[in-house]
């Protein structure tokens, strides 16, 4: 399931994959979502969390504003976004796991 955005909006397709506690709490391996373009990390956080309300309070914050400390996105495997996630393009992958050691 994607999160819908207006159809005034540009709409970029990204996929979001869970590792570790993520994964076992959300009960999926990833989740497909389609965000504005020039989403932030509080949105990216809400988008998630209304399709995985099981990581709400535990990965992500309970104001939906950001994930917690201890867990982090990963863009295409390359760069750790930092808390300005940087214009998403269509069909990129962040990965959302652990930044603890063992993920």
């Amino acid at each position: 399931m994607a999160i819908r955005v207006p159809s005034h909006a540009t709409v970029t397709h990204v996929r979001v994959e869970l590792f570790g506690v993520p994964r076992i709490l959300a009960g999926r391996k990833h989740v497909e979502l389609a965000l504005e373009a020039q989403a932030d990390r509080a949105a990216l956080s809400r988008a998630l969390a209304l399709i995985c309300p099981a990581l709400v309070g535990k990965v992500i914050r309970a104001d939906g504003s950001d994930i917690e400390d201890g867990y982090v996105f990963n863009l295409n495997g390359t760069a750790f976004l930092p808390a300005e996630v940087p214009r998403l393009s269509e069909g990129d992958s962040l990965l959302l796991l652990s930044s603890q050691a063992g993920g």
